[in-house]
């Protein structure tokens, strides 16, 4: 008869996920340590709308605690099927499964039909533990406690009918859920049975659970910054204030080149006369298209001046990228280095950064207002076409007020190294710029090198560095060699490891994370960190920006809960360019301002409320993944591989466990061929390049005979196969074998920011392009004094092709061919 009954729980059980019951410590799976108690009598009211609505549906009032225990624990965890192990008179402890939907009075007679079906079905615990391998939140009914073979929990929940009154006792491990959460959650389950008693009709995602305490912190202390900044603020006027307060200062270095304010101003000026005299105005798109240097610093500022907003076009991206983003923000003129002219569609007018201003030039007007566009920076799509972000003056200004008052070291040297398409590029530049400061310029080629990185830190005294935790994490280590730097860190982007955070205290002077999506003007939370022993978190909002952690419903969750975060105030975007349907979908109507036009942005970031008021963020809600630091929408990389002739169909994700990455999550694509048809990798990927950023080029290439899926017909990425062997699936790995090898191995590897496994694949495959090749070239000549043309990169394309041909010439003394 056990068996029968056995075969019942494995069918009740099947697919049951552990419940997720936020503490903000990790769960213990058998000791949880102290446990402790809160117990808490329900109020009058509350009470009699329990027992009529235990009544009505011919159960106890117990139960109906329980239904709201059982709602509590799934509005915690975001999940809407839920399980307990009920211990209730007669019958020993059984497990009780529902389902959260409809409302509460279905939801009560759910419970009780649960209850009485697994009363049913008597199942010694030891071996209902041994079938499902869950650890369980106990529910006690009555006047039972926990029974010696009960399996360890890390929450109980006892309710006790006495004297016409209803006890609940919450019991806890102080382990997994410490005294203060216990007595919020507590508080969070008697204001959601006295919502959902009330309204038993209502859908219960709607009901709320919040306390007024914590409403009034949620809502209010915790969500805005104390201030915004004073209104009228714009960036080149802040640039021309310090011209006219140091004009002698230098403001750029890049190289053995130096501008001074005076010099910058000037130059800003003429250019911005000569875009004005093309009817560059407020809301004018400009392209950027320059190698990074002093012209790039001129013409930023100039666009400013004229009023117009800058739209990066990085040299890498791919020409087909270049002309989409022009075409999408319709813009009439580009600067562009004469070099990188036939990069361009035709269409804009080209005009160089450096020219003298012509006779029709006009002087640049009063320029852009507020509200009007400062900049357009492109993202990656999920519906697979890059978007334009376009940011207004005002939130722009509104960032870097909040920068300067966070670092005084923008007074000095700052950092700039990373692409200008990036959005936080625009920090390094303006930031220094409006503080009276020097913008270190780093070339290409430096950006790329974290040891150039550290010298060009070093030579110019930088105060103060930005970059994505995995671009610090090889800079961190060649700081570390040199021993503590005065040098304030700034990151965001993505995730800051621990073990990252320690390293970056150890090599500075003072570690900064920041937070913030493109569509909230690069940062809009900061936390500086002196302890990693508790944590990363994003910190709280800057003045003129408020935040809010809701659940599904819209509905504000409480403290350590995840939800979507939704953001609002100054920093707003203005939308997306010419996409209408997807501003309205993320730039949602405010949910809790009496402002009718006021609105909030989507970030779709799962966050959580600390209880000391700093945020956490827990990951995302959709697809979306970061890369270095870039947004990465899947879908879009999906699109471009569908289009390729030998691809059926495909899924992008990233990975932390791809082989020969150094760190971070990796691009892997998982690939179905077409019928009769054979892709490789290396055409693959020079697809993807031909069309995408570097950054979203797969660093891996997967081939399935079908995609797996969920048997609701969904993509099962958790049934995706992790990478094997090396990230081009090629040969095994032969260490290099001579003095030659070694060190070509080496040099690679660095240009790649790879380890040495990776070093020995083919050049072409690992995703080499020129500017790699350049740098490799560059890396050959420094050390062995040989000329190295590009090309030969191209043809000796694996370790030991090139090193055979770099001994070679080295014997007699030529070049390599």
């Amino acid at each position: 008869m056990i068996d029968a009954h056995m075969e019942h729980w494995r069918r009740e059980l099947a697919g049951l996920e552990p419940l997720e019951v936020p503490a903000g410590r990790p769960r213990l799976n058998v000791d949880g340590g102290e446990v402790a108690t809160r117990e808490a009598i329900l109020p009058g009211e509350v009470v009699e709308g329990v027992r009529k609505l235990a009544a009505e549906h011919g159960t106890t009032p117990p139960v109906v605690v329980l239904a709201a225990f059982h709602l509590l624990l799934g509005r915690y965890g975001r999940q809407e099927d839920v399980a307990t192990l009920v211990r209730a008179e007669p019958a020993g402890p059984v497990p009780v499964r529902t389902t959260l939907t409809g409302g509460f009075g279905g939801l009560v007679a759910q419970v009780s039909d649960r209850l009485r079906d697994a009363q049913a079905h008597p199942v010694p615990l030891a071996r209902l533990g041994e079938a499902d391998g869950l650890p369980w939140v106990r529910a006690v009914l009555g006047e039972a406690e926990a029974a010696d073979g009960d399996p360890p929990v890390d929450l109980a929940l006892g309710v006790r009918e006495e004297a016409g009154t209803l006890e609940v006792r919450i019991r806890h491990a102080t382990g997994h859920l410490d005294r203060p959460a216990a007595e919020r959650m507590a508080g969070h389950l008697g204001v959601l049975l006295a919502a959902a008693v009330a309204a038993p009709e209502k859908p219960l995602g709607e009901l709320d659970m919040l306390t007024e305490g914590e409403r009034h912190l949620l809502l209010g202390e915790w969500s805005a910054g104390p201030a915004t900044v004073p209104a009228g603020h714009l960036v080149h006027r802040l640039v021309e204030e310090q011209a006219a307060r140091r004009p002698g200062a230098v403001a750029v270095i890049c190289g053995d080149e130096r501008l001074t304010y005076r010099e910058l101003d000037a130059r800003a000026g003429r250019l911005a006369a000569r875009l004005v005299s093309r009817g560059v105005g407020p809301d004018v798109p400009v392209g950027l298209l320059l190698d990074r240097g002093t012209d790039m610093i001129v013409a930023l500022l100039a666009i400013m001046k004229a009023g117009g907003a800058y739209v990066p076009l990085d040299p890498e991206y791919p020409d087909q990228r270049l002309a989409f983003v022009l075409e999408d923000t319709g813009a009439p003129v580009v600067i562009a280095h004469g070099h990188l002219r036939g990069r361009l569609p035709a269409g804009p007018e080209v005009i160089a950064p450096d020219e003298p201003a012509d006779a029709a030039a006009q002087p640049a007007g009063p320029g852009a207002g507020p509200g009007d566009l400062a900049f357009v920076i492109y993202t990656s799509g999920s519906t697979g076409v890059p978007k334009g972000v376009a940011v207004p003056n005002a939130a722009l200004a509104n960032l870097l007020e909040v920068m300067r008052g966070t670092f005084p070291a923008a007074e000095g040297a700052v950092l700039f190294a990373t692409s200008i398409a990036f959005d936080i590029a625009t920090i390094e530049v303006f930031l220094p710029l409006t503080s009276g400061g020097r913008v270190v310029v780093a070339t290409r080629e430096q950006a790329r090198n974290p040891r150039d990185l550290v010298d060009l830190i070093d030579a110019h005294g930088v105060a103060l560095a930005q970059a994505t935790p995995s671009a610090w994490r090889p800079l961190v280590a060649a700081l570390e060699a040199g021993g503590p730097r005065d040098l304030q860190i700034l990151t965001g982007g993505e995730t800051l490891p621990a073990d990252l955070a320690a390293a970056m205290l150890r090599a500075g002077s003072r570690v900064v994370t920041a937070y913030g999506p493109t569509e909230t003007t690069i940062y809009m939370t900061s936390a500086e960190i002196r302890d990693v022993a508790r944590g990363v978190p994003i910190g709280r909002p800057f003045p003129g920006t408020e935040v809010y952690v809701v659940d599904d419903a819209g509905l504000p969750v409480p403290v350590g809960v995840p939800g979507e975060l939704l953001i609002g105030g100054v920093c707003l975007a203005r939308g997306y360019v010419g996409r209408p349907e997807e501003t309205i979908a993320r730039f949602v109507p405010h949910p809790f301002s009496a402002d009718p036009g006021a609105r909030v942005y989507r970030s779709g970031d799962l966050v959580r409320w600390a209880p000391d008021g700093d945020l956490e963020c827990l990951g995302r809600l959709d697809h979306q993944v970061k890369v270095r630091g870039y947004r990465v929408e899947p879908g879009e990389i999906e699109a471009v591989l569908s289009s390729h002739e030998d691809v059926a169909s495909c899924v992008v994700t990233a990975r932390e466990d791809v082989p020969g990455d150094a760190g971070g999550k990796a691009l892997v694509a998982y690939c179905v061929p077409a019928p009769g048809r054979a892709p490789g990798v290396a055409g693959l990927r020079q697809w993807c390049a031909d069309r995408l950023p570097g950054y979203m080029v797969p660093s891996a290439f997967v081939f399935l005979d079908a995609i797996p899926l969920t048997t609701s017909g969904k993509t099962d990425r958790r049934a995706l196969p992790a990478p094997e062997g090396d990230r081009s699936g090629l040969d095994s790995f032969v260490a290099p074998r001579t003095p030659a090898e070694r060190a070509v191995a080496r040099i690679w590897a660095e240009a790649l920011w790879i380890d040495e496994v990776g070093a020995r694949d083919d050049f072409f495959e690992l995703g080499g392009d020129s500017l790699i090749a350049v740098r490799v070239a560059a890396r050959l000549r420094d050390e062995f004094a040989l000329e190295v043309p590009v090309s030969a990169l191209f043809t000796h394309t694996t370790v030991e092709d090139l090193a055979g041909a770099l001994a070679a010439a080295r014997r007699s003394g030529g070049v390599i061919a």
